[in-house]
């Protein structure tokens, strides 16, 4: 992995690879690839694997099948991803994979939170929930794939562009698109060489007209503690959007980048150089760290609202929804969750993380997480109204 920093953002990017992708398992034809040479099938994951370093989204999307062999292909086949590091799998479809103990790099797509005995691997934090509400899938961390066209077997990345939301109205953008172009320029350049020496997947195509970037926040909690409005930062990134689109000659995605290392990144760049919206960070003790993401800081106690915020007027710019990683004293109750639910404008993604399931990393030595028992547990709706004579036999 390549970080590069510039004044208000940083590119991360492969050395000689696209970043990241998503790729179709039906139209890769895995299923029928794993029923004729399983070694073959794991070599060519590896591959995929080795290439882009930013992770791997695989759109779950094979057809029903009534075959008794093939239906336990797909079960095999589940067994084998479900755990393998940097590869995420998506569905819309309930798993094969049975039973679910242990957390699963899965998330389900659906425009209502899950129900039977998903909701129950959801909530105990086996997977994680995606509120699908358009065509396509809304991929965490990658963007959005449109799947609508025939041909629509795969989309990578060039990198991740991350800017501090309070940067965006200060930052030089003439010297973004510089860099930017530079970062791709130099990716296309030992890319041609990978090629060109047969050391690229062949089982996956590469199509450099439907490679992007994506284009995140970080920082979002302190730019809601400053008091700034967020309709004027939906304004300026829109119009950043735009005007990297048109010069980059590609579509942009625009995201929320949840990374501790990057956030930590950005706001010792701040501080070092003194620039405009160092102001905003916490001073030592406290690490010189933006907050990751949009919201409060998962790992720290605040309420289920704080950490699951997502502002009214960036929504519909974002290609994925941000990531929720609610830590809970318990497993809520699908009764609570509904309550929840409804009290919020805008949905993200949900993971949540009961006390028996550990935290994801990576983990931050300066920064841990809060044992689980001391965040607020989520309200079931039930109002618990104390005796009339409660107290009376201890006075």
């Amino acid at each position: 992995m390549i970080i590069r920093e510039g004044q208000g953002f940083v590119i991360q990017t492969a050395q000689d690879s696209p970043w990241a992708g998503w790729f179709s398992v039906q139209e890769l034809d895995w299923l029928n690839l794993i029923r004729t040479n399983s070694s073959m099938f794991l070599r060519c994951l590896g591959e995929i694997m080795a290439v882009l370093p930013g992770g791997v989204s695989l759109l779950w999307d094979l057809a029903e099948t009534s075959h008794s062999n093939s239906s336990a292909l797909l079960t095999t086949l589940e067994n084998i991803l479900l755990h393998l590091p940097g590869i995420s799998i998506h569905t819309k479809k309930p798993l094969r994979y049975d039973p679910l103990e242990v957390p699963l790099n899965a998330w389900f797509h659906s425009p209502e939170v899950p129900d039977g005995d998903l909701s129950v691997a959801w909530r105990k934090g086996m997977i994680g929930w995606v509120p699908q509400l358009r065509n396509g899938w809304s991929l965490p961390g990658i963007g959005h794939a449109s799947t609508d066209q025939k041909d629509c077997t795969a989309g990578m990345l060039w990198g991740e562009i991350t800017i501090p939301a309070l940067a965006i109205h200060h930052l030089e953008i003439e010297n973004l698109k510089s860099a930017i172009e530079d970062t791709q320029a130099h990716i296309e350049r030992v890319l041609s060489h990978r090629i060109n020496a047969g050391a690229w997947p062949q089982s996956i195509p590469f199509h450099r007209r439907k490679t992007t970037w994506r284009l995140s926040l970080t920082g979002g909690w302190e730019f809601q503690l400053s008091g700034q409005s967020w309709e004027a930062l939906a304004s300026d990134l829109s119009s950043l959007q735009t005007s990297l689109s048109n010069y980059l000659k590609c579509r942009i995605h625009i995201g929320i980048n949840h990374n501790a290392r990057i956030a930590g990144i950005l706001g010792e760049q701040a501080m070092r150089l003194g620039l405009p919206w160092r102001s905003s960070i916490s001073m030592p003790p406290a690490p010189l760290s933006f907050t990751p993401g949009i919201a409060a800081d998962p790992r720290k106690i605040s309420p289920l609202e704080a950490r699951a915020s997502v502002p009214k007027s960036i929504a519909p710019l974002l290609s994925d929804p941000p990531v929720a990683l609610l830590r809970v004293p318990s497993v809520p109750s699908m009764k609570g969750i509904d309550t929840f639910m409804r009290g919020m404008e805008v949905q993200p993604a949900i993971r949540w993380i009961p006390p028996d399931m550990p935290p994801p990393g990576p983990f931050h030595a300066d920064i841990d997480w809060d044992a689980a028992e001391t965040f607020p547990a989520i309200a079931d709706g039930k109002a618990i109204h104390p005796n009339l004579f409660d107290g009376l036999n201890d006075a």
